[in-house]
């Protein structure tokens, strides 16, 4: 995946319990990632097909994919460490 801008990555998520929370947790660095809502528009189909899971939140960065509240939340403190 290319990243054509300076986000720090993609973070797909849906209303579930466990994208709400982490989108509770993000503070100030929500501002530099892209949040796609996977409910919406038939995304979520996508979502398996381009990455083999249905499964959110998923963050995808120029070097990893990351699953569920815990994984990202530590990539995200290393990044800001």
């Amino acid at each position: 995946m290319v990243m054509k801008d300076p986000t720090l990555g993609v973070l797909f998520v849906d209303g579930g319990e466990e994208s709400r929370t982490l989108l509770s947790r993000l503070g100030d660095i929500s501002g530099k990632i892209r949040i796609v809502d996977v409910s919406k528009n038939g995304l979520r189909g996508w979502l398996l097909m381009e990455y083999g899971t249905t499964e959110v939140p998923l963050l995808v960065t120029e070097n990893s994919i990351l699953s569920g509240v815990k994984n990202i939340m530590e990539f995200l403190e290393k990044l800001a460490r």
